[in-house]
């Protein structure tokens, strides 16, 4: 009797034990890097990350070309941040959900300022991908002008002329033969992402060569000066190039956020 009763009570244990191991691997899973361009795993938001590995690449356009080095892989959010991930943040810190972010749970979470996708990250110990890291995801190796490619292609994503539904954006994932060379998806269009610069529109001029962190501070003559990227839908196909820079510092209804972990 006493055996069985012990057997029972170990049944229990492992079945409450199990989930949450699994949760645990699953909350550290950005902790350690990854072993090749794509490989997934899921983030403590919830999101899927896809890895990045350490390489090099000319980052801007035929004038402001730069060979830069990213020495260090990184996992980036495979899609930006959805509606659903951000309201369950939301529900876990208290922080009031966007209005205007009114799409479905899968479409990209809107009307986020810098301050708030940045503390959006901390809570989950993620980071904003600098410039330099967000363009190399989007381009990788070769250097291309749109993530897919060196050709223009408005089906590949969601932009002015391919928008989505209401005329906005697309459902995340929404365009997988846009992704880019490490598996990131929707790094053209659908939503501008913030990145962790401040903008500095000189600032590859003088930058390191390896890991360019962003310049010190913001330039005194501009005022909305963090760094955007990605294009949206309501942008053409120059603004979704994968180096185009963009500068704001206010939220509104073409811009979101991606998340980054650097183990």
């Amino acid at each position: 009797m006493k055996l069985r009763w012990l057997v029972g009570v170990l049944a229990v244990l492992v079945l409450l034990l199990v989930p949450a191991v699994c949760f645990a691997q699953e909350q550290n899973a950005l902790d350690k890097p990854g072993t090749k361009a794509g490989e997934t795993a899921t983030g403590p938001d919830g999101g899927v990350y896809v890895w990045v590995p350490a390489g090099e690449f000319n980052r801007g356009d035929k004038i402001t070309k730069r060979h830069i080095r990213i020495s260090k892989g990184f996992w980036l959010g495979k899609c930006t941040v959805t509606n659903a991930h951000y309201q369950r943040y939301c529900q876990e810190t208290g922080v009031e959900f966007p209005k205007g972010s009114d799409q479905g749970d899968n479409h990209p979470v809107v009307f986020v300022d810098r301050a708030e996708a940045k503390a959006y990250c901390k809570h989950y110990g993620l980071a904003l991908p600098t410039e330099a890291q967000w363009e190399y995801a989007a381009r990788g190796p070769e250097s291309r002008k749109w993530p897919w490619g060196n050709q223009w292609d408005e089906d590949k994503c969601c932009n002015l002329g391919n928008q989505g539904p209401k005329g906005r954006t697309f459902p995340v994932g929404s365009f997988p033969e846009g992704a880019s060379w490490c598996g990131a998806l929707d790094m053209a269009g659908n939503v501008w992402e913030w990145c962790k610069d401040w903008f500095d529109p000189d600032y590859y001029k003088y930058s390191p060569d390896t890991d360019p962190p962003g310049p010190d501070s913001c330039p005194p003559d501009i005022t909305e000066c963090w760094g955007l990227r990605g294009g949206a839908w309501d942008d053409d196909a120059h603004s979704c190039l994968s180096f185009m820079r963009c500068i704001g510092g206010a939220r509104c209804n073409s811009r979101g956020l991606r998340a980054s972990r650097t183990p």
